[in-house]
């Protein structure tokens, strides 16, 4: 999508905004960011990397290309035909302790179980979720069941920019268009991570979430300050 996110860290909050850019975000020289899917393919089987780190994503069950909210393309998935996108995992993508994940939305009406998985790591160390009481939940696994967050707001049924802050210093932080909707406590440091990364599902390919998903950006910082303008 022709468009980029501004993200700029205060005390308590992230303010996020908007703007149009060019075509790709790949002239970004921030090492922070290890994998940025725009999904402006269009076509194919396989999603481009566009950060410096070249994690190319293979759609899994053929996932649909549609138009997206802001003119490119977007992948729609279809929870009963166990679509997703596969990220193989690498020491880069070991996002464990400062993260943040953040991506477009826009859910299903009707998901196929309780728990959703938008964008996850490995089996169940960390993930993204949207649950069928219409909450979002980010669940941090540092060894047993591990620490969840959830939104104190349900998630809209229309697309919606969603972050999500790990900081293992402070706490989960859940965002909806910039504004702060809730999250949970200080969380441990997440196991490592084994499989993939994963849009849609969760490794090794379960509990697949229905709905359309863009432009998913992760970095290895929960601070993000200035991105803007390239």
């Amino acid at each position: 999508m022709r468009k980029l996110l501004r993200f700029t860290t205060g005390l308590v909050a992230i303010l996020i905004m908007f703007i149009i850019v060019s075509p790709s975000y790949a002239g970004l020289d921030d090492k922070s960011l290890v994998l940025y899917l725009s999904f402006d393919e269009g076509k194919g089987a396989t999603a481009k990397d566009s950060s410096e780190y070249g994690h190319d994503g293979e759609l899994i069950k053929d996932p649909t290309w549609v138009d997206g909210q802001f003119g490119g393309k977007a992948l729609e998935f279809d929870g009963t035909k166990g679509q997703y996108v596969m990220v193989p995992i690498n020491d880069t993508l070991q996002l464990r302790e400062q993260f943040t994940v953040a991506f477009w939305v826009k859910r299903g009406d009707t998901q196929i179980r309780a728990w959703n998985y938008m964008v996850a790591a490995g089996s169940l160390k960390w993930a993204v979720i949207f649950n069928s009481n219409q909450k979002t939940y980010i669940f941090s696994n540092s060894g047993g069941w591990g620490q969840r967050g959830v939104s104190n707001e349900n998630q809209p049924q229309d697309w919606v920019h969603l972050t999500v802050t790990h900081d293992t210093e402070s706490a989960l932080t859940i965002y909806y268009d910039g504004k702060n909707v809730g999250g949970g406590g200080k969380p441990g440091i997440v196991a490592e991570i084994d499989g993939s990364i994963m849009v849609g599902a969760r490794h090794p390919g379960q509990e697949f979430f229905t709905g359309t998903i863009d432009e998913v950006y992760l970095f290895n910082r929960q601070d993000l300050r200035s991105l803007e303008d390239y």
